[in-house]
């Protein structure tokens, strides 16, 4: 691969990795997370008996590739004018996995560790409201990092040669 493809590729792939994240964040949010939130801990079948869903597998996976990409996309645009806007969707990135790690993930593994009830908690369905919520308001905070990536990739991986007056 020649050098100078080297930035569009490491970008296309990043971009690649990062909006398939995304839009597995929203997959999740749209069918399990809005279960799971409507009436706990009624709604956390979902997530018990013979065939519970669990998407822990894609999650452990498909964020530490993008990080990687990441990495390897602001290398090799670094003496671009597509690094400001790389180095601003990483800011998101890790700002959004943070939250996750530190509060979102520690949050739902409270609500589920309720265990199933053929019951309906109205303090646990506040909690799970609020943790709906949060989640939405991150992920489309997430969809400005990956609109950033969409953008960086309309700028050209070299600079402009302005030629003097």
């Amino acid at each position: 691969m020649r050098r100078t493809h080297l930035p569009n590729v490491t970008l296309v792939a990043l971009a690649a990795s990062y909006l398939i994240q995304i839009g597995a964040g929203f997959f999740a949010l749209a069918t399990i997370a809005r279960t799971v939130s409507s009436a706990p801990p009624r709604s956390l079948a979902v997530l018990h008996g013979a065939y519970p869903y669990d998407s822990s597998v894609f999650w452990q996976t498909v964020p530490p590739i993008t990080g990687a990409l990441f990495l390897l996309a602001i290398i090799a645009n670094w003496r671009t004018q597509r690094r400001s806007l790389l180095l601003g969707a990483l800011a998101v990135f890790v700002l959004a996995g943070v939250v996750t790690v530190a509060y979102l993930d520690p949050l739902f593994a409270d609500i589920v560790a309720t265990g199933y009830r053929d019951t309906v908690d109205s303090a646990l369905q506040r909690r799970a409201a609020s943790w709906y919520a949060f989640d939405w308001g991150i992920r489309c905070i997430e969809v400005t990092a990956g609109a950033t990536l969409l953008i960086a990739l309309t700028r050209p991986p070299t600079e402009p040669v302005v030629l003097p007056a």
